[in-house]
């Protein structure tokens, strides 16, 4: 017969561990987890079931994945998206929330050639300067840069009738560099066209060699700054940027097309001949644009003209760096501009041309998955080869210290390292849970929360795994006051996170199970009475509960399962209706009792749902048993 009735508490707290032997992790860390799947570390403590996911923004025009979202404030109402387009070159679509909601293409293709922008039709009886008179002109100058396309363009020269082939045109402006530029061009013959070999950014003077007996038309042709239309073939992702240095915009790189900026209104890729062609990472650092990434370039780090994102000249400020290894990603942090390679990670210090430095961070190690690189908690989170590591300053000027975070749950952080498509892994920061989370890409949506916790030793990391999310792509930010967690999906939807209690329209599955519990002599047989499960409830909630003894070994008998029920959630004054189901007084009974039986040497606590019922958090447990034999 059970003498000496005790009780064992345990606060749920420490995240997922899967790295603890049994013993050890029963006496040290109680209250952590042996499986946490679709529960987070609650900011009120304990263990919460996720909040849902809803199909908010509809599908975004196109055909395929979507290859990018962002949450961008200040451009538009702050949710951009990317899809490839079922026609034309369109692909960087704005939500708008006005009416039923909708997503509007935003203008990518190329600027039309322009045929009298310049010049307006007009003769000469001989050598004379033509009029500069066209719609683009100021003055009597062309500036293509502020006129036409904010880019500089060719020059074409039309001629409506007459053969001025015998006729040379002298044009005189500058080039995208200020420098001065004379060009001379033989004319058309009639009917026909002709164009500049160069790009003028302005022109002050066209000058004809002779005559010129029917109309000619001056105009302009490509710009140099948007040669040809974005395209979406091979493109697998398109990273967003925002930066702001007189205005927000943002910048995307997909490692197929130029870079390319937007503002909310001006749509302009990123082509100066010093500028690299495809990239795929940028960065703000310093108050210039860093570029890197492009697949036959990737040893070089380039940057631009200070607070000019689209100059890339070397006259201007502009430079490249041969970092020595493949950029697979980069990341400003504090004064300092971060450079990974997949064994190396470098820094970049210092202002502009004339100072900046190269040094070293590390040579052993590097960042497997360019999109793993979240800022939290004051510090870089990124995934290497050994698990999930922070970049942390030191006191020691030009000293990093290196450390893993990620031991509690080492082996899920190496089978992802070793057995998933890392291209595929996306990362978001929910701010106001001081959360990070991992989408892995998966079919089956599997992905990995971490989140900060206050303990007695200071603020340590704690993890879940999550389940039914499938991702393409993902971002958080804040519009406003409100903070916004979206991702897109195969079929191209883009939905937002942290809303409902279903995703999308699908239950939830979640699992908290506890170590297994030896009250401190693992080879004592105890009886076990009653389990007290400590909660708080968001509304209706019904959960499973199982009691697992001695490890789950098939010799020992287990009870059946139990459900746990709550109703409601609190109500609060001067909200609540009268005579409704609310509840005025809080949570009227944050402990939920349950009589259990069966005996063993330890025990575990296993709380499942699969519903699409509201949320709820396991804060605590408390276990009443009684002492048996050793035998």
């Amino acid at each position: 017969m059970a003498e000496n009735l005790a009780s064992y508490k345990v606060f749920c707290a420490g995240g997922l561990n899967t790295s603890r032997d049994v013993l050890s992790q029963s006496e040290t860390a109680p209250g952590s987890a042996i499986t946490l799947i679709n529960y987070e570390p609650a900011v009120t403590g304990g263990y919460r079931r996720l909040s849902g996911y809803s199909n908010d923004y509809g599908t975004v025009g196109g055909t395929g994945n979507v290859l990018g979202v962002a949450v961008i404030d200040g451009i538009h109402d702050g949710i951009l998206a990317t899809r490839k387009p079922s026609s034309g070159s369109d692909y960087l679509h704005r939500w708008n929330p006005s009416g039923d909601g909708s997503w509007v293409a935003i203008n990518s293709s190329l600027v039309a050639n322009d045929r009298d922008g310049v010049c307006a039709a007009q003769t000469t009886s001989g050598s004379a300067n033509l009029v500069i008179n066209g719609a683009l002109h100021s003055s009597n100058t062309i500036n293509f840069t502020t006129a036409a396309s904010l880019q500089p363009r060719k020059v074409t020269i039309f001629s409506a009738g007459g053969d001025v082939s015998g006729v040379s045109f002298t044009i005189t402006g500058t080039d995208y560099l200020g420098s001065a530029l004379v060009e001379i061009v033989t004319g058309p013959a009639a009917d026909a066209t002709v164009t500049s070999t160069n790009f003028f950014n302005t022109i002050t003077q066209i000058a004809a060699g002779g005559a010129v007996t029917g109309n000619i038309e001056v105009g302009s042709g490509a710009g140099q700054y948007r040669p040809s239309a974005p395209t979406m073939t091979g493109v697998t992702k398109v990273r967003f940027l925002k930066y702001n240095w007189s205005g927000a915009k943002v910048i995307l790189t997909d490692g197929i097309n130029p870079a390319a900026t937007y503002d909310g209104s001006n749509y302009i890729q990123i082509t100066d001949t010093a500028a690299p062609n495809s990239p795929k990472f940028s960065a703000s650092f310093s108050k210039h644009m860093f570029l890197a990434g492009d697949p036959t370039d990737n040893f070089n780090l380039y940057f631009s003209a200070p607070l000019s994102e689209t100059d890339f000249s070397p006259a201007n400020g502009a430079g490249v760096i041969n970092v020595g290894f493949p950029i697979v990603a980069i990341k400003a942090f504090r004064d300092q501009l971060y450079i990974f390679g997949s064994t190396n990670i470098k820094r970049l210090e210092g202002q502009n041309l004339s100072n900046f430095v190269l040094k070293e961070v590390t040579d052993d190690l590097g960042c497997m998955a360019s999109d793993s690189i979240v800022e939290i908690g004051g510090d870089l989170l990124f995934l290497s080869q050994d698990g999930l590591r922070p970049i942390s300053g030191t006191n020691k000027i030009g000293d990093v210290n290196l450390e893993t975070v990620s031991k509690d749950i080492q082996s899920i952080f190496t089978d992802i390292v070793f057995n998933i498509d890392l291209e595929q892994l996306d990362a978001v920061v929910v701010r106001q849970k001081t959360q990070f989370r991992y989408f892995l890409g998966a079919a089956d949506g599997q992905g990995v929360i971490g989140g900060f916790r206050q303990s007695p030793n200071g603020l340590q990391f704690e993890y879940g795994q999550m389940l039914g999310i499938s991702t393409t792509c993902a971002a958080s930010g804040y519009v406003g006051q409100y903070e916004f967690v979206i991702h897109g999906d195969t079929t191209g939807k883009v939905h937002r996170q942290e809303q409902g209690n279903d995703f999308d329209g699908e239950p939830i599955f979640s699992i908290f199970q506890t170590p297994f519990f030896h009250m401190q002599d693992p080879e004592q047989r105890k009886i076990f009475y009653t389990v007290a499960t400590y909660m708080r409830s968001e509304g209706d909630n019904e959960i499973i509960m199982s009691a697992l003894y001695d490890y789950e070994d098939t010799e020992t008998l287990s009870p059946t399962n139990f459900t746990l029920t709550t109703q409601g959630a609190a109500a609060y004054y001067n909200e609540a209706i009268y005579n409704s189901t609310a509840i005025f007084d809080g949570n009227p009974a944050p402990v939920r009792r349950t009589n259990i039986s069966g005996s063993g040497k330890s025990a575990s606590l296993k709380y499942v749902t699969n519903d699409t019922n509201a949320s709820h958090s396991i804060q605590g447990i408390v276990m009443t048993f009684g002492v048996g034999d050793r035998l």
